[in-house]
């Protein structure tokens, strides 16, 4: 991307007020006059990489955030899906109490840092909204709300008088990693200090009693795999590779056999020679690919 984007505004050959892109979600302004050209430049670079545009009026929606255009000047706002499912951690499950606090920061900090100071109120009311259907007590939400915002105005007065301090004289902190269990794990947190920390982790996963992946194919069922047949009666082996499923290919070579066919493989002139006979039900995979 980085190599599409420089020599595709290269050669558009023209300055921007702004360009911001993440992954492959670009946000820019141009001219309505260059907005085909612009675009054609970037599809000219390769024919599978075909990029759509949305041309924004009053406002545009990029990523988390809603930009909007207010008298010459640009405010934003938290944009949330229409597919949003308002479904967080609930507060009854069986997690840490500071994992439940980092769900109400979260949203505490997409309300008040994604957007400007007039939308500060309607966020923070649907936050607290999707927190209630989650099941969270009001007087948790409340309290923690008012921790994570008097934790904001410290950074940000913090980075405000410590705008040139080197972030390499401030030394990590260690992490103490240990299995939730409630009432007892979390006494770890006494330990907490400037140099090491405790964080949990849940060690019942769902993935131990429900399967999230497909049965697996028999042996005889897969494909583009690399395959040998061992002889019955000799030390002789065939090696060789099949991309569609591997019964399919053992009884083409069964087959040539059984009809002397005109086309002899390495398989049916041993046969024909020697008069032995291949292990056909204990056919060894060597290697298996998922792309031929």
């Amino acid at each position: 991307m980085r190599r599409l984007e420089r020599l595709s505004l290269m050669s558009f050959n023209r300055s921007f007020p702004f360009y911001y892109r993440y992954v492959d979600d670009i946000c820019m302004v141009v001219t309505p006059s260059d907005i085909d050209a612009l675009l054609q430049a970037f599809n000219s670079f390769h024919p599978r990489l075909q990029f759509t545009i949305e041309i924004g009026g009053d406002k545009l929606e990029f990523l988390d955030v809603t930009i909007f255009k207010l008298n010459s000047k640009l405010i934003f706002d938290w944009y949330r899906k229409p597919s949003l499912s308002d479904r967080f951690l609930n507060f009854n499950s069986n997690h840490p109490v500071s994992q439940k606090k980092g769900t109400i920061y979260s949203l505490v900090d997409r309300a008040f840092i994604l957007s400007d100071y007039s939308f500060h109120t309607k966020n923070l009311i649907f936050g607290i909204n999707i927190l209630l259907e989650n099941d969270y007590p009001l007087p948790f939400i409340f309290n923690t709300v008012n921790q994570r915002i008097k934790q904001l105005l410290r950074y940000h007065l913090y980075s405000i008088h410590n705008s040139t301090k080197n972030l390499n004289d401030v030394q990590p902190s260690s992490w103490l990693t240990v299995p939730f269990i409630p009432h007892h794990t979390e006494r770890f947190k006494r330990f907490s200090n400037n140099d090491v920390r405790a964080s949990f982790h849940s060690p019942n996963k769902m993935g131990k009693y429900r399967k999230v992946q497909k049965d697996s194919l028999s042996k005889n069922s897969k494909n583009n795999v690399v395959y040998k047949i061992s002889c019955e009666n000799c030390d002789a082996t065939y090696v060789g590779q099949a991309s569609r499923q591997l019964k399919s290919r053992i009884s083409e070579h069964r087959n040539h056999i059984r009809h002397n066919a005109s086309t002899r493989s390495v398989i049916t002139e041993h046969r024909l020679q020697h008069g032995h006979e291949f292990q056909w039900d204990n056919v060894e995979i060597f290697d298996e690919e998922p792309c031929y």
